[in-house]
């Protein structure tokens, strides 16, 4: 069972970035000469507020082209092939990094992630909420940095999620406290039109 850590409020970040060409990294496919590749960089680790570092673990993310501004949909020679790749290829790797073409992408964390708190040498499950979407939607340039954030909160949906909802109730004892001692409409609309609630005069 996960443990529910007690820093409430704590807040932590794991960024998405479309970066320059990496040397060694892997292609994402797509027939695109070199010099209109990036690299599409999946941070797994961050640093929180109090200095303790949290990793992502058992995350797939699915990496789907979606179309190219400057070439249409897949661009010259087809659209790239989807991509999923997984933190746990490399567990203690700080990110993934994929060579891929230039154009727009869908980047999709899957269920089934956890978040692990390092401190002190030792790793501890954390309790964690995915406050952001669980798709992010980025543009890779050629040689450029684009950034996207999934975004963690600690605790449960309760904590972060939960707000209030008042319910009001209104009662009128008489026809009069709604349409007046003269028998005419006098909320929401005008005299010798139909009574009218929450709009303007003859809107249905």
């Amino acid at each position: 069972m996960k443990r529910r850590d007690l820093g409430v409020g704590v807040f932590a970040a794991l960024a998405v970035a479309a970066v320059g060409v990496l040397p060694g990294c892997s292609g994402g496919g797509g027939d695109r000469p070199a010099e209109e590749q990036g690299t599409l960089s999946l941070p797994l680790s961050t640093q929180g507020p109090s200095g303790a570092t949290y990793r992502l673990r058992d995350a797939t993310f699915d990496i789907r082209f979606q179309a190219d501004y400057w070439g249409g949909v897949g661009g010259e020679g087809g659209s790239p092939p989807d991509l999923s790749v997984s933190s746990e290829s490399d567990p203690d790797a700080s990110s993934i990094r994929v060579s891929v073409e230039r154009g727009y992408y869908n980047v999709t964390l899957r269920p089934g992630w956890r978040l692990e708190k390092v401190e002190d040498g030792a790793t501890t499950d954390v309790e964690a909420t995915l406050l952001s979407s669980s798709d992010q939607w980025i543009y890779v340039y050629a040689h450029s940095t684009t950034w996207v954030e999934y975004q963690f909160g600690l605790g449960d949906r309760s904590l972060w999620f939960n707000g209030t909802l008042n319910l009001q109730i209104q009662v009128y004892e008489k026809p009069s406290d709604i349409y007046g001692s003269s028998g005419e409409p006098s909320v929401g609309g005008a005299p010798g039109s139909e009574p009218v609630f929450g709009g303007a005069s003859g809107t249905p």
